[in-house]
């Protein structure tokens, strides 16, 4: 099922649109429900999972981002 959010981060519009399964899934990010993620800060493609890393959380403020959107989707 696809699943949309929009949420501030340190002042930072994020948008993210994420395919998620209703168990854990072994392509999923870190075994996980996500399969597919596209994330974007202030309109600019951040993040991208599709089955593996396309585009890494570059930086701290990222990966935090990435796991505010993770905790909303747990295993």
């Amino acid at each position: 099922m696809w699943q949309e959010g929009i949420f501030t981060s340190h002042n930072r519009k994020v948008v993210y649109l994420a395919k998620v399964s209703t168990e854990p899934f072994e392509d999923g990010i870190d075994n996980g429900r996500i399969f597919k993620l596209g994330v974007d800060v202030d309109g600019e493609e951040v993040i991208s999972y599709d089955r593996g890393w396309e585009m890494y959380p570059e930086d701290e403020s990222l990966e935090e981002i990435l796991d505010q959107i993770l905790e909303r989707f747990p295993a």
